[in-house]
């Protein structure tokens, strides 16, 4: 929040510095661009994990912080004997319908990172990638 706030007194005080507000949207578009390419780079680095990953039946566990420092809960799932968690924070709003202990699910499991991609996980990489490139392309299309 205080990064936007940051933001928005240097807009101002550009405009009221420069009086030219095609600067001002020139330089927000930029970096909202750069933005977009950073989320684009993201997802697609996990996307190729993704794909890199192989099918495992599992069991979820539990849903717990992966390390004290941790900001975000995960799922953790049982695959091979072994407890393994989810890449991405768990979903937290419908937490007792999503996540049964009582199921079996299928999750790609990554060997070399020693993670899980279960389902909301690949959901969250296909809708990030597609969302980050056409946000780029809009972008991109306003600047012609």
């Amino acid at each position: 929040m205080e990064y936007v706030l940051i933001l928005i007194v240097i807009a101002i005080l550009a405009s009221v510095l420069t009086e030219n507000l095609g600067y001002i949207f020139f330089c927000v578009t930029g970096l909202l661009f750069l933005l977009s390419g950073l989320l684009v780079i993201t997802f697609f680095i996990c996307s190729v994990l993704l794909l890199m990953s192989k099918r495992k039946e599992a069991r979820f566990l539990r849903v717990d912080l992966p390390s004290e420092n941790a900001k975000y809960k995960v799922a953790y799932y049982l695959v091979e004997g072994k407890e393994i968690p989810c890449l991405f924070p768990e979903e937290g709003i419908f937490r007792k319908r999503l996540y049964r202990t009582d199921k079996t699910y299928h999750v790609l499991f990554n060997k070399k990172l020693g993670k899980a991609f279960d389902r909301f996980a690949v959901a969250t990489c296909i809708l990030g990638l597609v969302w980050g490139v056409g946000f780029g392309t809009i972008l991109l299309l306003m600047y012609f």
